[in-house]
């Protein structure tokens, strides 16, 4: 068996092992780790390199055997005067050509370089689930040209035969778009498949938004760690990733009379999964609230780049300990089937309450396009059209 599994440092790896004999007669040995660890990605490895050493007598590119400058660039047979084929793009892999990649040689390359170069670390687990989960198992083997409209279409029909939401058929298509886009650019396809599926359109969830009441009954019944947790994302609207990265050097506080009244916050990174990495959409500063500001005060003591928000062991929180710490105590006050983002959602209409303007709101709540700020406002209007009715009950009760 040339795939086998191998523990190192607890974690456990595919290594493709493949013995053979070189072209003069001496053995060789491959052994390297797949480049995808997923068994159907390391079998269509495996099997490449097997074809190579079977064409070539070594596992690697035809290319790399070879220093001449032109060598990595596809040779054109001699064509007949009356064919009317044009000839292939030059540095393009003729389709089901010897050397043209699969699939799973092109995702293992997307995975090395772009995933890592491009990907924020949530967004790379997602697409790293997408691929093994579906893309690998379904395509892994298939010549890349062959990964075409149809391919997508047919994958996305049984999809939705299986009755997988609109929402996780649009993230499969656009992991594999974003596959098929790097291949274009390794030039491993002329260009991007025809016929794609569109995307398809998905309702929008309804906000969860908690009440004044409700907020104030939450920060009350946490303790202090938490308190200042919630707090920030009930006033200063910053997302969970935003709120384990933020440092004492982020916070800068207004004082009156030795009291602190006011400031700013400095978003500069996020943190996911133990990395840091920048805010979704960039960097942005947010005004301390008045409300937030003496919770705030304790944090102006140490390391400047100490965090602001920890858990009970004086770490930052973790990637779900502070959803899970939002449950234990929402769970008290009957809020324990909403999640810790809520307290965002309430941060923003707290700034449209309070006149601030949208495009204001949408830069301090650190939103990419208006329309997601403009949500809010609906919000806002069905809560002014509901007290409207009430006040004109009200009106006719009363003559």
């Amino acid at each position: 068996m040339t795939v086998r599994k191998a523990t190192r440092r607890g974690q456990t790896r595919l290594v493709i092992d493949i013995m053979f004999t070189k072209p003069d007669g001496t053995p060789g040995r491959y052994r390297k780790d797949a480049q995808v660890q997923t068994m159907a990605a390391a079998r269509a490895e495996e099997r490449r390199l097997l074809s190579l050493i079977a064409q070539h007598g070594e596992p690697i590119e035809p290319a790399e055997t070879t220093a001449a400058p032109a060598a990595t660039k596809v040779q054109q047979a001699p064509k007949p005067a009356n064919d009317p084929t044009p000839p292939s793009p030059v540095g393009v892999v003729e389709p089901n050509s010897p050397s043209e990649k699969t699939f799973a040689d092109v995702a293992a390359e997307y995975t090395a370089t772009f995933m890592i170069t491009d990907l924020k670390p949530t967004s790379r687990r997602g697409y790293t689930s997408v691929l093994e989960c579906t893309l690998l198992p379904r395509f892994g083997e298939d010549p890349i040209s062959k990964v075409d409209g149809a391919a997508a279409s047919a994958l996305d029909v049984e999809l939705s035969k299986r009755q997988r939401a609109r929402a996780t058929r649009n993230n499969i298509q656009i992991v594999l778009r974003s596959v098929l886009q790097f291949a274009v650019k390794r030039k491993y396809l002329a260009d991007l498949p025809a016929n794609l599926p569109r995307l398809k359109p998905v309702e929008q969830t309804l906000l969860e938004i908690p009440s004044d009441d409700q907020v104030k009954k939450l920060l009350d019944t946490a303790n202090e760690l938490h308190r200042r947790a919630f707090a920030l994302m009930a006033f200063a609207g910053l997302r969970p990733n935003e709120l384990r990265a933020l440092r004492r050097k982020d916070v800068k506080l207004r004082r009156e009379e030795g009291a602190a009244v006011g400031g700013f916050l400095s978003i500069r990174e996020g943190r996911s999964y133990g990395e840091v990495h920048t805010p979704k959409t960039g960097q942005r500063e947010i005004p301390i609230a008045p409300q937030l500001a003496p919770l705030l005060a304790p944090v102006e003591e140490g390391p400047r780049d100490g965090h602001v928000a920890v858990n009970k062991q004086g770490a930052p929180w973790g990637q779900f300990g502070l959803d899970r710490a939002f449950k234990r105590v929402g769970k008290r006050i009957g809020l324990e089937e909403w999640s810790v983002y809520c307290l965002r959602h309430y941060a923003i209409t707290l700034w449209l309450r309070a006149g601030i303007p949208v495009h204001v709101v949408q830069r301090m709540a650190g939103h990419k396009h208006l329309s997601t700020t403009q949500r809010y406002v609906h919000h806002l209007k069905q809560d002014l059209d509901e007290a409207a009715r009430r006040l004109g009950s009200l009106q006719k009760g009363s003559w």
